[in-house]
């Protein structure tokens, strides 16, 4: 999103002299294009927010007609070196409520695995269980096993940081991510600018940790982007991850990636470091080099019956591949036909043909340095 400098915005700031966030230079100015705020003004209604509500739910965040808006204080940042994590080129995400996408007990060896604590918070069975054994334990996993923060927003109110540092000693993961927040670029600007300070105060509590640790690229816009990019690489963080999902279902990854490379560029040249990013939760290559991704496609598009080939995803019955053998070592020459016959006969063996078919070519697709 391109950020529009206004004297006189839709903030409710009467001119940006007096703004607080536009004078510490975290705000170049109101965009009248996309903020809610703007839209609010003009009389726009929106589902679930101002509609069919009597009151709208960003309502605390919302400066207009109140003079009494607290401000969000920038945290006193800590330093620590920190150790790259060194990402494979793909890391599949695993769903620790079903075994089936579980790799490792089928004989396929792939050295790590993200593991997504919303997922172990919202099934107590397994939070007991895992809070008991830790995650290795609890999964039969050898390698190394990064913890996802990316979680729903209801999710990261209820947290506070004294929760995630217990959870991250029962869980005894390998690496993790600090935690997430929600910046969205149709929110007012207050509110995703109190998300992102939040983000880097987070990322300094997270210092008190002895595992290695994974910054997060996030922002409603390419100056708050760079702005936590930079909190964080001052802070030793050299390791990060992109949640892009949603940015790529709203079509918004491409506005804001290519100002998280020059971003991560400009703060290696000034400091002599390399950096490493890793693209979390989207299923298919970018034209972007240098990147790891992480994701559950593999597994999730196989529950709807499809089959990838070289990383692009094809109905078991379309012709194009139907009868194309497949040489990887788990089909070992069979064809998609011959993996629909086996559903057929077995169905979770043919299943679990495809899920880990599917998890070998993405892999090799990931792993393509062209």
């Amino acid at each position: 999103m391109v950020v529009i400098p206004m004297r006189r915005g839709w903030c409710g700031f009467d001119g940006c002299k007096d703004c607080y966030y536009f004078a510490s230079r975290l705000c170049r100015g109101c965009s009248f294009k996309m903020c809610l705020v703007a839209q609010c003004q003009r009389g726009f209604q929106y589902t679930g927010i101002t509609f069919p509500r009597s009151f709208c739910r960003l309502r605390p965040y919302c400066p207009i007609k109140s003079k009494g808006r607290p401000l969000v204080p920038i945290p006193s940042l800590s330093r620590k070196p920190l150790a790259k994590i060194g990402f494979q080129r793909f890391v599949p995400e695993i769903d620790v409520s079903d075994d089936r996408p579980w790799f490792w007990k089928h004989g396929i060896e792939l050295p790590e695995i993200f593991i997504p604590l919303w997922q172990v918070l919202t099934n107590e069975e397994i939070l007991r269980k895992v809070s008991s054994k830790g995650l290795h334990d609890f999964l039969g996993f050898d390698g190394r096993i990064f913890l996802s923060m990316v979680m729903p927003d209801e999710l990261i109110d209820k947290l506070r940081t004294e929760d995630y540092l217990r959870l991250i000693k029962d869980l005894r993961p390998d690496a993790t991510m600090i935690p997430d927040n929600y910046t969205y670029v149709d929110d007012p600007l207050f509110l995703s600018w109190s998300q992102t300070i939040r983000l880097v105060s987070l990322a300094n509590d997270f210092l008190k940790l002895d595992i290695p640790l994974i910054g997060l690229v996030k922002g409603a816009n390419l100056l708050q982007v760079d702005w936590a990019i930079r909190k964080q690489a001052e802070m030793g963080y050299v390791s990060f991850a992109m949640p892009a999902r949603e940015l790529l279902e709203d079509d918004l990854l491409e506005d804001l990636l290519p100002g998280a490379f020059m971003s991560l560029k400009w703060i290696s040249k000034k400091i002599k470091t390399d950096f490493e990013l890793l693209i979390y939760g989207v299923g298919r290559r970018l034209k972007h080099k240098g990147l790891s991704y992480s994701n559950l496609s593999w597994f999730l598009e196989a529950k709807h019956g499809c089959y990838f080939k070289e990383g692009w995803s094809y109905d078991l019955r379309d012709p194009e591949i139907r009868f194309e053998e497949c040489d990887c070592e788990v089909c070992e020459g069979l064809m998609p036909q011959e993996i629909i016959d086996l559903m057929l006969s077995d169905r979770e063996a043919g299943f679990r043909k495809l899920v880990l078919h599917n998890l070998l070519d993405m892999k090799k697709a990931l792993s393509r340095t062209k």
